[in-house]
């Protein structure tokens, strides 16, 4: 019989342990709205994004490109930065502005995110915006799966939990596999809230943060299941999320 595939969610990054995601795949999460954010800019034509983990340091790299090639975006509490050219909200990363350019963005938690995944021999970039390609790509991958969610200033997000689950759900329909507790909790998540998606992401404190601050579209944004069928992904030197994997997939989105 051959082995169980290992399948961790680590529900915050700074729950994860020293090392733990060397050697593995990390799938790195922030619903609200970081990672569907940087999938909507990608499918926009950007060049690559850059992701910086403080507001200083996002404006020094910006400043630092030939003029006309950055492309400055970013939040902290969800209100976009002062100086910034766009905020944290999917809708504003068009063609007209991001095709061609390198999106250089800072955000409250999934920048952060997205560093810690980068500590992975190999770091994928998730939303429900693009579910089934990543499920794609998790299934054809054998080394060690990470879930990492972003969270919300600190704490456990239900959206980020919920998509965590989806992806346990899918691979426990694909392959033998071993789940570490959160794995367990985002999958019972899932297995709960799955059904009414766009609901889940309102009920949470990003998405009630978000309502309260006019956002509601962006929460439509982000439920967009299968909106995309590519996966973007976290590399090196410098650090950038580009495109990686594009194809048609099969729909594997169960609810």
């Amino acid at each position: 019989m051959p082995d169980k595939r290992e399948v961790q969610v680590h529900l915050l990054p700074e729950l994860v342990p020293a090392d733990r995601l060397a050697g593995g795949v990390a799938v790195a999460i922030d619903v609200l709205r970081a990672t569907t954010t940087i999938i909507h800019a990608l499918a926009a034509g950007c060049v690559c994004v850059r992701p910086c983990m403080e507001v200083d340091e996002a404006k020094e790299l910006a400043s630092e490109m030939p003029k006309g090639q950055a492309v400055l975006g970013g939040e902290r509490g969800g209100v976009p930065l002062a100086g910034f050219d766009l905020g944290n909200s999917p809708r504003e990363y068009t063609c007209k502005v991001c095709k061609g350019k390198t999106v250089v963005v800072t955000t409250t938690n999934g920048t952060r995110a997205l560093v810690r995944a980068a500590e992975a021999e190999r770091a994928l970039v998730a939303g429900f915006v693009n579910y089934s390609a990543v499920c794609e790509q998790l299934s054809s991958d054998p080394r060690p799966i990470h879930v990492l969610c972003a969270g919300t200033e600190g704490e456990v997000s239900l959206e980020d939990t919920l998509l965590a689950g989806a992806f346990v759900d899918f691979l426990r329909e694909t392959a033998e596999v071993r789940l570490n507790d959160s794995a367990r909790m985002a999958w019972d998540c899932f297995e709960y809230h799955g059904e009414c998606l766009h609901g889940a992401l309102e009920l949470g404190k990003g998405g009630a943060k978000l309502k309260s601050l006019g956002y509601d579209e962006d929460i439509l944004a982000a439920g967009a299941v299968d909106k995309f069928n590519f996966v973007p992904e976290i590399r090196h030197d410098p650090l950038r999320v580009e495109v990686g994997s594009v194809g048609i997939v099969k729909k594997h989105w169960s609810k």
